[in-house]
């Protein structure tokens, strides 16, 4: 893979996606744009470097799908479908901080495995009794391989784990409850879910069937405030709308009540689907969403990504924001992020980026317009276009609503998900446009990403002098990206 730079802020970062990625299997600083580079061609063999301090999507330096996700020994591991002669060879990929990502080689062949040589899907990692347990797709049944670390080698128990109920038994998963119960749950269209047994490696129990509305394949089960979230995939994988969506039970075998969609096709990007979660290291509330998608018109050729999810005071799961910019890094280690440290009300939004005379520079609605229009910077004034409302909306977003009279409301220009996208303000929608996530970044400064695209509110060229265009864009920490909220 070639190391291309952007020569323009306006460059779109889907043209790098589809240049640089694709995938296959079965199942820079704001002030100098030009150095802002996805650098896929610094290791094209180890790993994808990140997009400034953003993980970059896709993230993943081959073609592949169906990936679980695991954090053990202060690093993230990435499991996805096999590749190599007939799908036969899973690799895991490390990171320390989701950025970055590097291939620790061929932890499971199948041609060391004894009941199946092909075909390698979906596999599910989870970590017990000072093991790891590695269940995986071939040749349509479900095995199960044992390791001492994330990377193994890890060895085939000698048989399959389980075929299932229906004719496609496939995409397993493991979940092991608060009580310490494993349970495994797999099939296309036919619905398995039995219990493990502590040695995590034979099944014992009643096999249930019980499934929710929709459900096709690729089961993935978490559990927040003693909800069970059964989470699956809809269509099949070759569909442009192969997605994820969501059902609800006080109990690990269900019965399941359906509660909507999580994943949609944005643009270019179809089919995201077949997924994990992980919730962030002594982090309550953190989850990020791994899953593949394509750029491509051949369904063969996927890509892994990672974006945030994030609940509604409900306990309700938001639809995922599909972006090319992906998160923002997180080591295991980091401090968790308070989901509204500012507290509602009015403010002027102050920029770190001061002028060449030491003044300040804030946000503002040129002319103090009152009508749709780009937004800018300027030294203080005393109108309304400096002034915003800011209501936090109880799901990790706020609502950032100008104090002119027409009370327009902060938006991502056309809706647009590429970093270089204008910054605005339009008519309130409340739309993911116009939701916008404030984050502490240290020393009463701020970042604030839009849902639509998480990327954040930046000062073109880091521009000193009043009147520069904001834009969005991934985040690298300059001051350009940090901002104040200040009484106005």
């Amino acid at each position: 893979m070639k190391k291309l730079s952007l020569s323009s802020v306006k460059t779109l970062l889907f043209a790098l996606t589809i240049a640089l990625f694709f995938s296959a299997c079965r199942k820079g600083s704001p002030s100098a744009p030009e150095d802002a580079v996805n650098g896929a061609g610094k290791n094209q063999m180890s790993h994808i470097s990140a997009l400034d301090l953003m993980s970059g999507n896709p993230i993943l330096p081959v073609p592949t799908a169906d990936p679980d996700i695991l954090y053990a020994n202060g690093k993230y591991y990435i499991y996805p479908t096999a590749t190599g002669p007939n799908a036969s060879q899973f690799h895991a990929y490390s990171s320390t901080d989701l950025l970055s990502w590097t291939d620790e080689g061929i932890i499971l062949d199948l041609a060391n495995v004894s009941w199946a040589h092909t075909d390698g899907w979906a596999p599910s990692v989870v970590a017990r009794n000072g093991k790891f347990y590695f269940y995986y797709t071939a040749a349509k049944k479900v095995g199960v391989a044992v390791g001492t670390s994330p990377t193994g080698p890890f060895v085939d128990k000698g048989s399959a784990l389980a075929t299932g109920d229906g004719t496609d038994p496939i995409d397993p998963m493991v979940f092991i409850d608060d009580d310490g119960q494993a349970w495994m749950y797999w099939g296309n269209t036919t619905f398995n879910i039995q219990r493990l047994n502590s040695d995590m490696v034979s099944l014992t129990g009643t096999r249930g069937h019980n499934k929710p509305s929709n459900y096709f394949e690729a089961p993935y089960v978490l559990k927040r405030s003693g909800i069970y979230y059964l989470m699956y995939s809809i269509n099949d994988f070759s569909s442009d709308d192969y997605h994820v969506e969501y059902a609800t039970s006080t109990n690990p075998m269900g019965p399941w009540t359906y509660k909507g969609r999580i994943t949609s096709p944005i643009g270019a990007i179809k089919g995201p689907g077949h997924h994990a979660v992980i919730r962030k290291p002594g982090c309550a509330d953190e989850y990020f969403f791994v899953y593949h998608r394509r750029t491509s018109t051949n369904i063969h050729q996927r890509q892994v990504a990672i974006d945030r999810m994030f609940f509604d005071g409900a306990g309700n799961i938001l639809p995922v924001s599909i972006t090319t910019s992906g998160v923002i890094n997180s080591p295991g280690t980091a401090a968790c992020l308070v989901p509204n440290p500012v507290a509602n009300g009015q403010y002027a939004i102050r920029s770190k980026v001061n002028t060449t005379a030491g003044g300040g520079l804030y946000l503002d609605i040129p002319g103090c317009s009152n009508n749709n229009a780009d937004v800018r910077t300027w030294t203080k004034t005393t109108c309304n276009g400096q002034k915003w409302n800011i209501t936090y909306q109880g799901n990790g977003y706020y609502k950032i609503i100008s104090e002119q009279p027409s009370h327009k409301s902060l938006d991502l220009t056309s809706c647009g998900i590429d970093r270089g996208t204008d910054i605005g303000v339009f008519d309130a929608l409340g739309n993911n446009c116009q939701l916008w996530r404030i984050e502490a970044a240290g020393g009463g400064w701020y970042r604030i990403l839009a849902r639509a695209s998480n990327n954040v509110l930046d000062i073109e060229n880091g521009s000193v002098t009043p009147g520069a265009n904001v834009r969005s864009w991934s985040w690298n920490g300059a001051d350009p990206q940090l901002w104040k909220f200040e009484t106005p």
